[in-house]
């Protein structure tokens, strides 16, 4: 898969790419310093159609934005047939695996038949540990782990309105949630913890989906 390290780029050029990605535009506007940090982590990747962007049961440092394009999404990791899914340009890719420390669910590909795909990929290296601040504050963590919940629960409502009458439709509603204070190492400990109970679920609906 093509790549060129973003540092390569001018920082008009960053901006105009990076800018339809919420969490990059928080970073530029809020903390460029933040940004910087992340920036000359990144790399800006380019997949031919049909090329794998993600391998199930892989395990790697990187989680994605979409830029352009389109990824097709297969949860048993065959490639062929038709997709459970597709990703379009906004959404965030990998990060489950990495906030979990576990293989890839999903096989992603560069569907064929959109424009051309692009990515904003990061090395996920200097988060370090769930707690340890010394590279990635406490504020851009939080808005990580609160942007990767926040997708993973919109998908797990997805299936769920897809598929009302299924045994796993009510399972969304035991996974915990946050109610003490906002912006404190304690938001981040059960964000994590919730990341976790999801993407259990997100394994259990993946499994009884694809048979």
């Amino acid at each position: 898969m093509k790549s060129t390290p973003l540092t390569s780029f001018k920082p008009d050029m960053i901006d105009t790419l990076l800018s339809g990605i919420p969490f990059c535009k928080d970073l530029m506007f809020n903390d460029p310093d933040q940004m910087k940090v992340l920036l000359s982590h990144s790399q800006l990747f380019e997949p031919a159609p049909g090329e794998v962007v993600i391998e199930k049961g892989a395990r790697d440092n990187i989680f994605y934005f979409l830029l352009s394009g389109q990824l097709a999404v297969y949860p048993d990791g065959k490639k062929k047939g038709e997709a459970l899914s597709y990703l379009s340009a906004g959404q965030i890719l990998g990060a489950l695996a990495l906030l979990c420390k576990s293989p890839r669910t999903a096989t992603l590909v560069a569907d064929p038949t959109s424009s051309r795909v692009q990515l904003f990929g990061a090395d996920f290296s200097p988060f370090g540990e769930l707690t340890d601040f010394s590279k990635i504050s406490l504020n851009t963590k939080l808005l990580l782990w609160r942007m990767v919940m926040n997708n993973t629960r919109w998908k797990l409502n997805v299936y769920r309105m897809q598929n009302p009458d299924h045994a796993l439709s009510d399972a969304l509603q035991k996974v915990e949630a946050f109610t003490g204070e906002k912006g404190t190492i304690e938001e981040l400990q059960s964000l994590d913890r919730q990341i976790h109970q999801l993407t259990d679920l997100m394994q259990m609906w993946n499994q009884a989906l694809t048979g």
